[in-house]
């Protein structure tokens, strides 16, 4: 659906920003959807495998992609954390998946995100790029299943092609993205 209307929405950004060439017009470049699981994998060390095999479920039925298993790279003593152990899982997402996501994202999963009043502006960095933390990822309705036990934060950020901040900040409110200043 919002494949389809964005053509539209890209019409409404290039007479809005003044802009001439069709591929000047800003969109969404690509998105990096992270589950940090370093504090599950530490307190719970001996379940590491079904925790990190439970974030890998969370993520692929989120995004639809197979995700990537960050590992830490060094020791640090004081968070118990050793090389080469799970820290993170993570997806990058582009094209038809990214449009998808992002629709799933404006449509289900902010209205359902508790105590959710809109992104505030300390969330866009100086690009324009969107950063969103979601601190339960069953607000998505793929996340809801028996199989998954731990309750995993999702972390999102929205990277877009404008040349400048509020270039982006228009494009993610033609996305639907409830933006607060």
């Amino acid at each position: 659906m919002l494949r389809e209307e964005f053509e539209k929405i890209k019409e409404e950004l290039k007479k809005e920003l003044n802009i001439k060439n069709d591929l000047r017009v800003p969109r969404p470049k690509f998105a990096v959807v992270t589950i940090g699981i370093g504090k599950l994998v530490t307190s719970h060390y001996e379940n590491k495998d079904k925790i990190l095999e439970e974030a890998e479920y969370v993520l692929s039925m989120i995004t639809g992609q197979k995700p990537k298993v960050i590992k830490a790279r060094k020791s640090v003593a004081g968070f118990k954390l050793r090389k080469n152990m799970p820290v993170s899982v993570l997806v990058t997402l582009r094209g038809k998946k990214l449009l998808d996501f992002i629709e799933r994202l404006v449509t289900y999963a902010l209205p359902r995100a508790r105590e959710f009043k809109g992104i505030k502006e300390n969330n866009i960095d100086n690009k324009g790029n969107l950063n969103i933390g979601l601190k339960e990822a069953n607000v998505f309705p793929e996340a809801i299943s028996d199989k998954i036990k731990n309750s995993f934060g999702l972390g999102v950020t929205l990277v877009g092609t404008g040349k400048t901040k509020e270039e982006n900040i228009k494009l993610w409110e033609k996305l639907g993205f409830p933006i607060k200043f």
